[in-house]
């Protein structure tokens, strides 16, 4: 598996570096891999041969460090950063809430079936209905009767043979069925809602908009994590080569003074200091080795390569001076800090919400259908088709509505106030981070004679010790002054680096930086 990786990101050094953030907003696609088919054993045993030949050039991968230039560490991080799939996910979903709000404009077509099974045979309980029917058919007979005219006492006597039903026992009607399927189609469309589908739709769209600035803001903070701890790896790396000079230097500062003992040019006890002297300079090298170590796990974490994998950078601390305008930096920070864009959307949001509650207030009409398959199961025979239109408003809720419109007032209050508090803390930021960068290339730059008249000091106090004329704490000390201006100096640089990320960072504009930093190093 290493070495697919090391293949992959030795093919994406070969591209062309702008390509980089050019296609930074590209979604994350996931690809199957291809399945080979055969009719024969003979494709498994080549590939199985192919694997025991192959395995011993794995195992070297695995030991050779993947070597990484800024662009493949940073086109790396757009591809396999963690964090970065998991906001690209996120605009995914985005995507398709926005598509699912669209689809409230559409009707809503609807199958409702099933089938019910009695276990004997309905009836009419005609106790409850006889006494209306009793009473109807005397009246019926009693218009009959005048209808007919009647003699009197014929219609006396029908009158008394209708009046003797009543006497008569109630007997229920049983319905001759106990199986009863149902098959429904049913058509909602929604014809006014207040405004509500058109204000969901707007909502999820800026949802979407929201989701792919804070894409991009993520993909900054990375660009500005993979930058710091790239060049982290390099500060250190060439500090621990300036260690393993000072190492180098003490011992062989501890042979001399072992000769000039011999021949009896200095004291036996100065020995005592080179040897500390050695200590000391072993132990700070352990340390800046571990520091380096643990820089490499963070390095890989934010490219999204796995710990196993060896890596070295193959960029080294050179100054290139940057020329900063603050006012245009301020200026690009209006149009391309994403900050800004995701407050934008979210005012954008808080007023579909306001439209949202209003809707509620008003009322929600909706026109439907329906069409019954198995109308002649029943015994009430329903018509094929219904169609009707259906009206609902709510007319007290206990002040819940009024309070919510009350409360989605006050967040628009609350983001405009986010809105002003960001602009002024991203003003501070750009402030901060120039005047930052321009302390830290001032200081690089008186940094540079102190380092070149601590070399020559330690040139010279080494000369005269070794000619007599010296003593061996002199040389000691001029080697850790040495020492500590050429490491003062990488932190310096360094951090002019970090500063200047942090910079682009506020801006909104990382790309920037990644493209003077490529350019310098291509140089």
């Amino acid at each position: 598996m290493n070495g697919m990786l090391i293949r992959m990101i030795t093919i994406g050094q070969k591209k062309d570096k702008t390509m980089i953030y050019r296609n930074r907003n590209m979604r994350h696609k996931n690809y199957s891999g291809i399945r080979l088919q055969h009719p024969t054993g003979f494709v498994p045993v080549f590939l199985l041969g192919l694997t025991l030949l192959l395995m011993p050039l794995l195992a070297f991968s695995q030991q050779v460090p993947l070597r990484l230039s800024l662009s493949a560490a940073l086109d790396s991080a757009m591809h396999n950063n963690a964090k970065i799939r998991q906001y690209e996910e996120l605009v995914e979903q985005k995507q398709y809430k926005k598509k699912a709000a669209t689809g409230n404009f559409f009707p809503s077509i609807d199958v409702n079936g099933g089938f019910t099974w009695l276990s004997q045979n309905p009836e009419i309980n005609m106790s409850l209905v006889k006494g209306s029917i009793d009473n109807l058919l005397m009246g019926f007979g009693a218009a009959m009767a005048q209808g007919l005219q009647l003699p009197p006492d014929l219609q006396a006597a029908l009158a008394k043979q209708l009046a003797g039903l009543k006497q008569l026992p109630p007997v229920n009607l049983t319905i001759d069925r106990q199986n009863y399927p149902n098959l429904n189609f049913s058509v909602t469309q929604p014809v006014f809602t207040g405004g509500k589908i058109i204000a969901g739709k707007r909502y999820a769209s800026a949802e979407l908009k929201y989701s792919d600035e804070e894409l991009r803001k993520t993909q900054n903070e990375i660009i500005k994590e993979t930058i710091d701890r790239y060049y982290a790896i390099v500060l250190l790396k060439a500090v621990v080569k300036t260690r393993e000079q000072v190492v180098a230097g003490m011992k062989r500062h501890e042979r001399d003074a072992d000769r000039a003992i011999k021949i009896g040019m200095i004291p036996p006890y100065t020995r005592l200091r080179a040897e500390v002297a050695v200590a000391n300079a072993e132990r700070d090298l352990a340390d800046d080795q571990n520091k380096l170590d643990m820089a490499k796990l963070a390095f890989k974490t934010s490219i999204g390569l796995s710990p196993s994998v060896k890596v070295d950078v193959t960029d080294t601390l050179r100054f290139q001076a940057c020329p900063l305008d603050l006012s245009l930096l301020q200026s690009e920070a209006q149009n391309a800090q994403p900050v800004f864009q995701m407050i934008d959307q979210k005012k954008v949001m808080v007023r579909q919400k306001h439209n949202l509650d209003v809707a509620e207030f008003l009322p929600q009409i909706g026109a439907w259908g329906q069409y019954g398959v198995f109308r002649d199961k029943y015994p009430v025979i329903p018509p094929p088709f219904m169609v009707g239109i259906q009206a609902r408003i709510n007319l007290f809720h206990g002040a819940k509505k009024i309070n919510e419109l009350r409360a989605t007032q006050h967040l628009a209050k609350e983001v405009e106030a986010a809105d002003l508090y960001a602009h002024q803390q991203v003003n501070l930021w750009i402030n901060k981070s120039y005047r930052e960068v321009l302390n830290k290339q001032e200081r690089y730059r008186k940094l540079r004679p102190t380092i070149a008249l601590a070399k020559k000091n330690y040139d010279i106090s080494e000369t005269r010790f070794r000619e007599g004329m010296g003593k061996s704490i002199d040389v000691i000390d001029a080697r850790l002054l040495y020492e500590k201006a050429q490491i003062e100096a990488y932190h310096t640089l360094y951090d002019y680096y970090v500063a200047l990320s942090n910079l682009y960072l506020a801006t909104g504009n990382p790309e920037k930086l990644v493209n003077i930093l490529i350019q310098d190093n291509n140089h």
